[in-house]
């Protein structure tokens, strides 16, 4: 055999076959790592680019094997937190109805091949205590933080492992900001050994680019990258999303990983409903509703902000003795605090640049004019201002992670998807006369509407002053969200199809299509 060709195993023949080398061991990160399903490596091999995919999944000649891809995101894994795990017993129903659907016999089990794409948030790290007093993290503390996510969570691993048990089945982990700790490889190899079986080790790839391209058409990423709390990039990611280090030993959180760690956390844990509002509820209305429930948590948490500046600013420094108790004054005060924190971190985050095509100026327009609204608001009785800051209202994070997914289809012409999560809400917007979509995988963790202005009466507003959350009388809007793409046979290359599927019912269950 000459050195322009290796040895791979037919499955079903066990005879070896003799196959270009450069189908094997060209790595080609730009359209990401792919692991082979239908055909072993006589040698191994790490990292296959997606034209290797395309010609381990062909079927004799100019024919491929029919595939599916499924891509959940945003699970948040965590240590069994009543409060700030979002993966509990519906969830876990639901994931093993999922796999179940996939076995053979069942009704995505006809394809030859099937993988599941986790695409980031997986497992929340951030929200798994101890916090990171620096907004460092270390592979020590991030192995402590999983054995905890591990122990509480046995099911989900075993579940991935019932997957990967049918020949054919892969998983692939993309990195999001709540599990940016995939980077470093001791975690990798501890989430391996945690899921087990003999197909484990081949089967999970840990996507190293920031990106993923399952197929020639579809394109994949958490979304973080074009949200500025968020984003994450220094000494793990160049600009083309190539990665730097693939065994780093500290990272550099997002400044929003920052700010809730030693901050915003005491606004999770007091008040979950504002991490599951749908349509989700930016900062600024949080604050403001803040405001009316519960100006002392108002007041430490803008304390604890503006320790956090690199100089010396006294807090809500506007307000006179007494006028914390005024929601109106409160507001503006933490919201002048709030701009001089935001101003600082972009000062600091050197390696961010605004995604291009989103209008700043009309954002920041947007943003003064919300800021007067609820400025005056706040001066209504607490009914009527509820009312007010919970009327929906254009979510920026949500529009940031939009455009830069829309920048990605209008430069790539032969993407029919981009695919995101991180938003936590259901997204579809068709592009170039519906020749290309933008989809959003949304979450898997519980969501709860914002209340009507017909809902909010004086037993709501007490729960809202002081939630239980094992019983909310919020209505529940929960949807266990997917994307499904499928290649069919025939032809050199299969066009993708995807669909958004919401799966009901739980482990007996069924899936819906979406759109």
């Amino acid at each position: 055999m000459s050195r322009t060709s290796c040895t791979v195993y037919d499955d079903e023949t066990a005879k070896k076959v003799h196959v270009p080398v450069l189908f094997y061991y060209t790595i080609h990160f730009a359209t990401n790592v792919l692991k082979l399903s239908k055909w072993r490596p006589a040698r191994p091999s790490s990292f296959i680019s997606a034209s290797v995919r395309q010609k381990r999944n062909r079927i004799g000649k100019g024919f491929f094997m029919s595939l599916i891809t499924l891509v959940v995101s945003d699970l948040h894994v965590a240590d069994g937190n009543a409060i700030l795990d979002g993966w509990g017993e519906y969830q876990q129903a639901a994931l093993e109805g999922l796999v179940l659907a996939t076995h053979p016999g069942g009704p995505l089990g006809q394809a030859d091949s099937i993988e599941l794409i986790i695409n980031g948030d997986c497992f929340d790290f951030l929200v798994t205590p101890p916090c990171e007093p620096h907004g460092i993290s270390d592979i020590p503390m991030a192995l402590g933080k999983l054995e905890k996510i591990i122990a509480a969570h046995g099911p989900f691993f075993a579940t991935l492992r019932q997957f990967l048990a049918v020949q054919g089945r892969r998983v692939t982990f993309i990195t999001g900001n709540h599990d940016i700790e995939l980077r470093f490889k001791p975690v990798r190899e501890r989430i391996l050994e945690a899921i087990g079986g003999s197909q484990g080790a081949e089967a999970i790839t840990f996507c190293p680019t920031r990106f993923y391209r399952p197929l020639p058409d579809v394109y994949i990423e958490h979304g973080n990258y074009y949200d500025f709390w968020n984003h994450a990039a220094a000494g793990l990611w160049d600009e083309a999303g190539q990665p730097l280090n693939d065994d780093p030993q500290q990272i550099t959180l997002p400044v929003g990983s920052y700010y809730y760690q030693q901050a915003a956390h005491l606004i999770s844990e007091s008040y979950p409903y504002f991490d599951h509002f749908e349509p989700a509820m930016g900062t600024v209305r949080a604050m403001a509703l803040l405001c009316v429930l519960n100006p002392e948590l108002v007041v430490e948490v803008t304390r604890r902000i503006c320790a956090l500046m690199s100089h010396p600013y006294t807090p809500l420094a506007g307000l006179r003795p007494g006028e914390e108790r005024d929601a109106a004054k409160l507001f503006s005060a933490a919201m002048m605090d709030f701009a001089a924190f935001q101003q600082e971190m972009q000062e600091r985050k050197t390696d961010w640049t605004p995604v291009v095509g989103l209008d700043i100026a009309q954002a920041q327009t947007n943003a003064l004019v919300e800021f007067s609204m609820l400025r005056q608001t706040l001066a209504q009785p607490a009914a009527e201002a509820i009312a007010a800051i919970c009327t929906p209202a254009t979510y920026q994070m949500a529009e940031e992670v939009a455009t830069g997914m829309h920048n990605v289809l209008q430069n790539d012409p032969t993407l029919r998807y981009a695919i995101a999560g991180h938003t936590h809400m259901v997204r579809i917007d068709p592009l170039n006369q519906g020749r290309q979509a933008y989809l959003n995988t949304a979450s898997w963790t519980t969501r709860v509407a914002q209340p009507a202005p017909g809902e909010i009466t004086p037993s709501l507003i007490e729960w809202l002053r002081a939630p239980d959350w094992q019983n909310i009388p919020l209505r529940d809007v929960t949807q266990l969200v997917f994307a499904m793409i499928t290649a069919a046979p025939g032809g050199e290359v299969p066009a993708a199809s995807a669909s958004l599927c919401v799966w009901e019912g739980g482990a007996k269950g069924h899936y819906r299509v979406l759109a």
